[in-house]
């Protein structure tokens, strides 16, 4: 037996074995937040670019040739919508989140990171040449600490890391106080707002648009609310130029296909319309009919906490056969003895759906 084999057998005693199946039944698992995956008005944008003949392709990176007038002109609507000087578009939020902590914080500086930022997070900042400190989730105190330790120890620049909502729990973070911690300290903040984008802030622009601040830096993911692909940082000129200049993760990767930055425009420009506050106050009322039945902290995401690993997995096989496609989470995405059923509300699921889940739900678990 190979060392792939053993590590495979010991996943599957541990109930940890992942393999990948097609959606199936009622989407209650997928980050489409606001049903823009399937807008018509995407639809009708998508088939007018390709009859018009848009490229498929960038054909290079975007400082050889893979430039196109469609990135330009979504940096330029996501700069305005956004509120900051600058933005840079990426091929996912996995690579954009990667490439800000491995090219911006260097071997004189210090991370600091909520123990619960995404692994995409976690990747770059190990991969980062500077120290990195993790701090308890949420804990202004404990950050504050954090940064006055490396402040004492010769730190030169220091780099808060933290997301505006958590894609497990749920929770939305201070971000105020975060962003006053930041200007206290001179400290840099990086924001990941993938999981809020969209959705919370005025005309869903996420948490941190209301703070002028040029070392805030924000991320905000293209392929869960605004239902396309790719990531777009935010931030000063100095900054996003830096980037250009210096993320290997964009400089030497294939630019995204035009089509793709065409779509993630024409979708912000439908979350800032009736249209798009429409189906906010429409998730709003999901969740907090969500909360009253099953906890939570009233966002559109709600965990629906099991423990066993093996247990999660029974339950969300039972409601995959009553039609209710929900996926079980287990470690290391979450911590040990806390494996659950992530609960991913959408704009697209009517009141009926929600009842009808929590029946099911109850008569398989006990609520």
């Amino acid at each position: 037996m190979t060392k792939f084999q053993k590590k495979l057998s010991q996943l599957k005693e541990q109930n940890r074995f992942r393999s990948l199946s097609l959606p199936a039944g009622l989407d209650l698992t997928s980050n489409d937040y606001l049903g823009m995956r399937s807008h018509p008005r995407l639809r009708e944008v998508a088939l007018a670019a390709i009859d018009s003949g848009i490229d498929f392709g960038a054909a290079g990176s975007r400082l050889l040739r893979g430039h196109c007038a469609e990135h330009q002109a979504l940096e330029i609507f996501a700069a305005d919508y956004f509120k900051c000087e600058k933005t840079l578009y990426f091929s996912s939020g996995f690579q954009a989140n990667y490439a800000l902590f491995t090219t911006l914080p260097d071997r004189h500086d210090v991370i600091i990171f909520d123990e619960l930022v995404h692994a995409s997070a976690r990747d770059g900042i190990q991969a980062s040449h500077a120290k990195s400190i993790k701090a308890k989730h949420n804990d202004l105190n404990a950050f504050e600490d954090a940064i006055q330790k490396a402040r004492s120890d010769g730190a030169h620049n220091i780099w808060l890391a933290v997301e505006s909502l958590y894609s497990m729990d749920g929770d939305v973070a201070p971000v105020s106080d975060f962003v006053n911690l930041a200007k206290e300290y001179d400290a840099y903040l990086i924001l990941d707002e993938a999981h809020a984008s969209g959705v919370l802030g005025e005309d869903g622009r996420g948490l941190g648009a209301d703070y002028q601040h040029e070392r805030l830096i924000t991320l905000h993911t293209c392929g869960k609310a605004m239902g396309v692909a790719g990531g777009i940082v935010c931030g000063s000129e100095e900054i996003v130029s830096y980037m250009i200049n210096a993320a290997r993760g964009f400089i030497y990767s294939t630019a995204p296909p035009p089509l793709q930055a065409l779509l993630v425009q024409k979708s912000l420009e439908i979350l800032a319309s009736s249209d798009g506050q429409k189906r906010r106050d429409h998730l709003a009322d999901l969740c907090g009919y969500v909360q009253g039945e099953l906890g939570g902290e009233g966002t559109h995401v709600v965990p629906i906490l099991i423990g066993d690993d093996g247990r999660a997995v029974e339950v969300s096989e039972a409601l995959k056969n009553k039609g209710y496609d929900i996926r079980a989470i287990r470690p290391p995405t979450v911590a040990e003895g806390t494996a659950r059923l992530r609960l991913s509300l959408s704009s697209d699921l009517k009141l009926v759906d929600l009842e009808g889940f929590v029946d099911a739900l109850g008569d398989i678990v006990q609520i």
